[in-house]
């Protein structure tokens, strides 16, 4: 496993330079990526002002894309607006983005795989995003439709790519397994390699599955691996509830709140939050890791998280909040739950 170069992530500084321009012969994206599902509200408010702020941060301190979805309500039309007011400094040679076709929606009847759906959702994307190209563009939660609508979706997505409109190609998904077995089908009845994975809830305190896995989807010649959710979707936070959507069992539900008094037991008003980031940025399984933020505040707290866990440094603390919330969610290390839901099948 090839461990990211950091260097370029800092911490931010008022007078901080703008970072070079990103590579444009490989995808050079830095170990953090900014997942922007924020924008559109599913996890908590967000005020007018604060996505540009956000971007702005971000690049400032190096980190170098964005992701998004049609899927996550508005925000590709506001991350969108955020990096266009930002562009007299930040222009689009700064970033790359990431987004998604195929789900529009919460149901299986909200996707639409058909190459047709997939090409005009690749130029509604570019349109909101202000951009003539994308450079990673997903077919989203693939274990949602059926394997010829997935070969159908990925092979318009490699054409869009031979036609320059799209860097590279991938996959997202939930289950591990079902994603394993899809790979090489589209490989072998596409002749084409995927270029990268995302998944999502299965590095964080309470799933490390996605480490048993990440060797085989290497073998199968993909060549970059994202993680993201390393708060599981909301789950793993102290101050604020756990979406009600969330489809982790009763049990999980509980086992949490046992967690967020144990980290507060040891330290008066600290946020399971930074247990469960930290936990996920020691990591070095992977080539990404997919973090939902806010505003430029928060992107500064992951930035001091990101210093203390790569500074080498012992984190006494850390590992005792780790030991101990992990001792508690053991009964769920290699727990998935059902992606479509079982009322959605």
């Amino acid at each position: 496993m090839t461990v990211p170069d950091n260097s370029h992530l800092q911490q931010a500084h008022p007078h901080q330079p703008t970072p070079p321009d990103v590579p444009q012969d490989r995808l050079g994206v830095s170990p953090i990526i900014y997942g922007t599902s924020a924008f559109a509200q599913l996890y908590n408010p967000i005020k007018a002002h604060w996505p540009a702020e956000a971007c702005k941060r971000a690049i400032d301190v190096g980190i170098n894309a964005f992701d998004t979805s049609p899927y996550y309500g508005n925000s590709e039309h506001v991350l969108g607006k955020a990096l266009l007011s930002i562009s007299g400094t930040h222009p689009r040679s700064k970033y790359y983005l990431s987004t998604k076709v195929g789900r529009y929606g919460p149901k299986k009847v909200d996707f639409d795989y058909s190459k047709e759906r997939v090409r005009e959702s690749v130029q509604e994307s570019m349109r909101r995003m202000h951009t003539t190209y994308l450079d990673i563009v997903y077919a989203h939660d693939v274990e949602f439709v059926s394997v010829d609508r997935a070969v159908e979706a990925v092979g318009e997505l490699f054409q869009l790519k031979a036609e320059g409109k799209i860097k590279y190609v991938g996959i997202s998904g939930y289950p591990l397994p079902y994603l394993l077995a899809l790979i090489p089908i589209l490989h072998e009845r596409l002749g084409q390699k995927l270029d990268i994975i995302l998944t999502y809830c299965h590095y964080n305190l309470h799933n490390t599955l996605l480490e048993d896995y990440v060797v085989n989807f290497k073998d199968l010649g993909i060549q970059t691996v994202w993680n993201a959710s390393p708060v599981s979707m909301g789950l793993l936070r102290s101050h604020t509830p756990a979406p009600a959507w969330h489809p982790a069992p009763a049990r999980l539900l509980d086992a949490v709140q046992d967690c967020i008094s144990i980290v507060d037991k040891h330290e008066r008003g600290k946020d399971l939050t930074e247990v469960a980031v930290k936990f996920a940025m020691r990591w070095k399984g992977c080539d990404g890791l997919l973090l939902g933020m806010s505003n430029a505040e928060e992107v500064d707290v992951n930035m001091r998280w990101w210093a203390e866990c790569q500074s080498g440094k012992q984190d006494d603390a850390q590992d005792r909040d780790e030991k101990a919330v992990r001792t508690r969610l053991q009964p769920f290390e290699k727990m998935e739950w059902a992606s479509p839901p079982i009322d959605d099948c």
